[in-house]
């Protein structure tokens, strides 16, 4: 389901200042068929390959909140892994179609926390899940830095969207921000 995430740069001249920003709740972040590098010698996608695609699609999710490795990089920050978990629930196989989407449940001044869903789409079930919690760095000192108050406003508004979907059942199980 679609539903509307509004936000509106406080900062001046920022360049998508009075720009609706519009995002899926949930994000579909990557679609995709299963191929034969992603396979082992079960025949079905390989525990690395469950991994190798959730990365992938935290760039796009996290390019639509603002944290797109150039923007980060512009700036002088990068993004950490503190933690992630990974539950694999049904197996998927070769040319299997998938989607990825992805939701944020959680931020706070420097950290995010995503889950992640894979779908696949034939039998259209939930093949396995993935939550990540990240922590912006700055480059150069590699010491934890606030988010941006553009991009803190923009999370800010990703999550209010997101926030109607509720919290997926298997997320904050053994993972979370700390207060």
């Amino acid at each position: 389901m679609l539903r509307t995430a509004v936000w509106r740069s406080p900062i001046r001249g920022f360049p998508t200042d009075g720009m609706t920003v519009v995002i899926g709740a949930p994000f579909e972040a990557l679609r995709l068929a299963v191929t034969h590098d992603l396979v082992d010698h079960n025949g079905h996608m390989g525990i690395r390959s469950y991994t190798r695609l959730f990365d992938r699609a935290t760039g796009p999710f996290y390019s639509a909140l603002g944290l797109s490795r150039e923007s980060l990089a512009a700036d002088g920050t990068t993004i950490f892994a503190l933690q992630d978990t990974s539950w694999y629930i049904r197996e998927v196989l070769l040319d299997d179609p998938l989607l990825i989407t992805a939701q944020l449940v959680d931020h706070d001044h420097n950290k995010i926390v995503s889950f992640l869903t894979m779908i696949q789409e034939r039998q259209n079930y939930v093949a396995a899940s993935f939550e990540l919690i990240e922590i912006l760095m700055d480059s150069e000192t590699r010491r934890p830095r606030r988010f941006p108050e553009a991009v803190a406003c923009r999370l800010a508004a990703v999550r209010a969207a997101h926030d109607s979907l509720g919290r997926p059942s298997l997320s904050g199980r053994g993972i979370g921000i700390r207060r």
